[in-house]
């Protein structure tokens, strides 16, 4: 059984919520910006826009008290390029891994 990844998006990114349902990611949660996000927790990854740091890589939210696991933070711009995509799309294999 496939777990449902849990997915936060922080401004405009329609090219990467796209690719996200067709991967199989159901349950996408948009903020207009970050400082929105009230329950990090709840998320196996969190998508920002960010037309300027796309190429930044491996950025984790740790947050106070940290959270059992770090939560992956990918940086896009929009449109998503080919590449953001094809290293989003080994995120959320890597995630799906860690949930079965």
């Amino acid at each position: 059984m496939r777990r449902k990844i849990k997915v936060a998006v922080c401004g405009e990114l329609p090219s990467a919520c796209d690719f996200l349902l067709k991967h199989g990611v159901v349950q996408i949660d948009q903020f207009p910006d970050a400082t929105e996000i009230r329950r990090e927790r709840d998320y196996h990854l969190i998508l920002i826009h960010a037309p300027h740091a796309e190429d930044l890589l491996n950025t984790h939210y740790a947050g106070s008290g940290m959270p059992q696991r770090p939560i992956p933070i990918r940086l896009l711009r929009e449109p998503c390029c080919k590449s953001a995509l094809i290293e989003l799309k080994s995120t959320i294999r890597r995630i799906e891994e860690c949930l079965k």
